[in-house]
């Protein structure tokens, strides 16, 4: 076949670069930044830290961490908060400037609520 020195090499690279370029999507991935949606904002930080605001008033606060697809709330504080022992999990997507939540598990059922009625807008 090919005996060209290298080839083998170049097979290889490609071949990974495929398996990666297949994988879901990775935590950098995930868009960071600020949501609106009927006068409440859902801003994530970029490093862990989310929060939601009602007309400037924040009403939730806590952490969220990314796998994949996945991203994981841990509330701490605010009004609206749920217990802490109560870890959502959702599957998030990015379809241009909207971001969407769909539960993978959540005993909380007013976060649920809020998060997955809706397409968040950025």
């Amino acid at each position: 076949m090919f005996k060209r020195k290298g080839f083998s090499s170049l097979l290889i690279v490609l071949a990974s670069c495929a398996v990666f370029a297949a994988a879901p999507a990775l935590a950098a991935d995930f868009p960071a930044g600020t949501y609106m949606d009927s006068g409440f904002t859902l801003s994530f930080d970029g490093n862990g830290h989310f929060r939601g605001s009602q007309k400037d008033t924040l009403k939730v606060e806590g952490d969220y961490a990314v796998s994949g697809d996945q991203l994981k709330f841990t509330d701490t504080g605010g009004p609206w908060a749920c217990p802490a022992q109560q870890v959502g999990t959702y599957r998030w997507k990015s379809d241009g400037g909207a971001l969407t939540f769909s539960k993978v598990s959540d005993a909380c059922k007013d976060r649920v609520g809020s998060l997955t009625a809706h397409a968040w807008k950025k």
